[in-house]
């Protein structure tokens, strides 16, 4: 379909049935699975509301269910699908405003449609990655399009049908997702009770191949393991021993042919006959891009990426300068910037006390004397300490912009999230407890517990795919008490409560060491790291300046400078937006420094579709200067001063790239 144009692809087609699946004499791909298909009618029940209306799916309340201990997979499925939208959702953005004209569109976001939920596998349920399809009625073969969206996170599928997947289902298109091989799934050691496929909870050896995930432990080894940590779980990103980062690209091409293969009429869609966009978020923006890279059969036509959490192979070629400062080369996987902050974040939020959330960060004063011990920073006072400690972030990468940002972002977890990775990269199993983590549920006083029934049972619908969760959350296994929730644990070198240091350096030392845990850890970094040869595919890139979390400079920017070397056709943009950060610009505190990134990620599949069916032209690689105003400026009143990504934008505006220098406009 790349090398043509589908004006009957506009928004506005007419409407028809949904296409039948594929009839049963064509062969499905050996590793496709269906588990289920439901039809929807878009007012009982429907793809983007679970039948209860958008207002129903944003608001506070919580999910009900006839039997809270015994969910239904539809109960589930329901409440899987209420989104916290950011900043202006529903108002500028969302399933009820029309992505082409910003007006609200009638009815409530509710669609009529057909859901088909599989897993791609090798055929013995170690893998079952989730797929799931969405066919709006309005679907029509003979102007096929496709949205792919890998699910940002390590989330449900049903993660990003209400903030990203919608935007397909208004124009016509099928929508599939993909989980990347990560999901809500997990493993109670102790009940020996793990998620099936469908969310819902079933005895891990009763499960079999319908077990979103099991631990690889035998009986004997289980019991061994929990008396000597009783109460644990296991989580199937973080332990599955699959490194399933690795695998993304692969993943999300093959929920494009799952789609194709189902939505044919008789034999499998063919690329050629369907356009297909790939859009995602975070590190499924990252699987975005990587699913480009993998591309060797002409399956995508277009790539919306935001703010990718993307790794590069290392090459020094690259250098990205703003102002008077450059980095030089690619090579900042996510293990080396989230170990980094975890050492000095903590003790950087006591020079931040007037920045969101610095009053959480309890024992900043602590972290920054036991750095000072550990020479981990030239300082004599924890006030001192602080000081370096916010230069040691700016100097590794980190913008100024981010500062504020600091706080908010350690007490959002990054333990967790490097623990997670650096389990799954270096492929350990959840015995291994890397570094002294594991994962419980915790009482009151931090230490573990049974998981509570209740919390049990809807853990596929409220998890992130990991810790933390409702009660559940790192344990630091080295207390010198004994087991405690990370962040109110105490080092065992020191006895303070520092936010172990200890683990956060043995973490570091997976990185920058040369132990056989780190050459794990190192060796599953090379296996998924991508070369940003993106084989001419037209791609956006959106991404926020103050990006804390998957900072630009260690992503976007690089990346931008490995393609103009490596993609002799490339055709990628980059849009760098101001007073952006990552999650949305709705936590508290956010919203008087910040605007979301979501409705630009809209603006921009807009721009795609409109290149790949009108032929209009992408717009060249800029600084869009989002900002925060008064009270009813902005975009809709919203308060939000969103500026359009310019077709022809002012020169101080333009980003330049010429073999691997990247130029970013102050």
């Amino acid at each position: 379909m790349r090398s043509g144009l589908k004006g009957l692809l506009a928004a506005g087609m007419a409407t028809s049935c949904i296409a039948a699946p594929a009839k049963a004499d064509t062969p499905a791909p050996a590793w496709l699975r269906v588990i289920s298909e439901t039809s929807f009618d878009g007012q009982t029940d429907d793809l983007v509301t679970g039948g209860i209306g958008f207002a129903a799916m944003t608001e506070g309340a919580s999910p009900t269910y006839a039997d809270p201990l015994k969910p239904t997979a539809s109960e589930l499925r329901r409440a899987s699908l209420r989104t916290k939208g950011a900043a202006g959702f529903g108002d500028i953005w969302g399933p009820t405003v029309d992505a082409a004209t910003r007006e609200q569109r009638p009815g409530n976001g509710m669609v009529a449609g057909r859901e088909v939920l599989a897993v791609a596998d090798e055929g013995e349920g170690q893998q079952n990655v989730g797929l799931l399809l969405q066919v709006p009625e309005s679907f029509e073969r003979d102007s096929a399009c496709l949205l792919a969206v890998p699910v940002g996170g390590s989330a449900s599928l049903y993660r990003n049908i209400g903030n990203l997947g919608y935007w397909g289902l208004q124009k016509n298109c099928a929508v599939v997702y993909t989980d990347k091989g990560l999901g809500n799934g997990f493993h109670d050691l102790q009940s020996n009770r793990v998620l099936q496929i469908d969310g819902t909870l079933a005895d891990a050896e009763g499960a079999g191949p319908d077990s979103h995930f099991t631990a690889e432990l035998d009986d004997e080894d289980r019991q061994a393991f929990l008396r000597d940590a009783p109460h644990r779980l296991a989580f199937k990103h973080a332990h599955s021993r699959q490194n399933p980062d690795a695998g993304w690209g692969r993943d999300v091409l093959r929920s494009i042919e799952f789609a194709l293969h189902h939505l044919g009429e008789g034999e499998p869609l063919s690329p050629d006959e369907t356009l297909v966009i790939v859009a995602g978020n975070s590190n499924g923006g990252g699987a975005a891009l990587y699913a480009g890279e993998a591309d060797e059969h002409g399956l995508i036509d277009g790539i919306v990426a935001a703010q990718p959490q993307v790794q590069l192979v290392p090459d020094d070629r690259v250098s990205v300068t703003r102002g008077g400062r450059t980095l030089e080369g690619t090579d900042r996987p996510l293990l080396d910037y989230f170990t980094h902050a975890l050492i000095y974040q903590p003790c950087a939020a006591l020079a931040l006390p007037d920045a969101p959330w610095a009053d959480r960060v309890t024992f900043a004063e602590g972290g920054c004397e036991s750095l000072i011990e550990a020479d981990l920073v030239q300082a004599e006072t924890p006030e001192d300490a602080a000081d370096a400690s916010l230069a040691a972030l700016r100097d590794y990468g980190w913008e100024p912009e981010s500062d504020i940002l600091h706080p908010s972002h350690y007490v959002i977890a990054p333990t967790a999230t490097a623990v997670k990775y650096a389990s799954a990269q270096g492929r350990f199993g959840v015995e291994d407890r890397i570094c002294g983590y594991s994962v419980a549920s915790v009482d009151e006083d931090g230490h573990p517990r049974p998981v509570p029934e209740e919390e049990l049972a809807v853990l596929f619908a409220n998890a992130p795919g990991g810790p933390p969760t409702g009660s559940i959350d790192i344990v630091n296994d080295l207390d010198p008490e004994r087991p405690t929730r990370d962040f109110v644990s105490r080092s065992p070198s020191t006895g303070r409560q520092d936010f172990n240091l200890d683990g956060a350096r043995c973490l570091r030392d997976l990185i920058v060491g040369n132990s056989d845990e780190a050459r794990r850890v190192q060796e599953g970094i090379a296996e998924l790291s991508g070369d940003a040869n993106l084989r001419g595919i037209p791609t956006l890139v959106i991404h926020g300046r103050a990006d804390a979390r998957v900072p630009v400079g260690f992503t976007s920017r690089p990346y931008l400078g490995l393609n103009s070397l490596n993609d002799a056709q490339s055709h990628l943009r980059y849009f760098e937006l101001t007073n952006v950060e990552h999650f949305g610009a709705g936590l508290p505190g956010y919203a008087e420094h910040f605007v979301p990134i979501e409705p630009y990620h809209i603006d921009a599949l807009e721009l795609m579709h409109a290149h790949l069916t009108d032929g209009q032209d992408l717009p060249p690689s800029q600084v869009v200067r989002a900002a925060v105003g008064a009270e009813g400026e902005g975009r809709g009143g919203s308060g939000m001063i969103l500026p359009e990504i310019a077709a022809q934008p002012d020169q101080a505006d333009l980003i330049l790239v010429e073999a691997g220098d990247v130029t970013i406009p102050d």
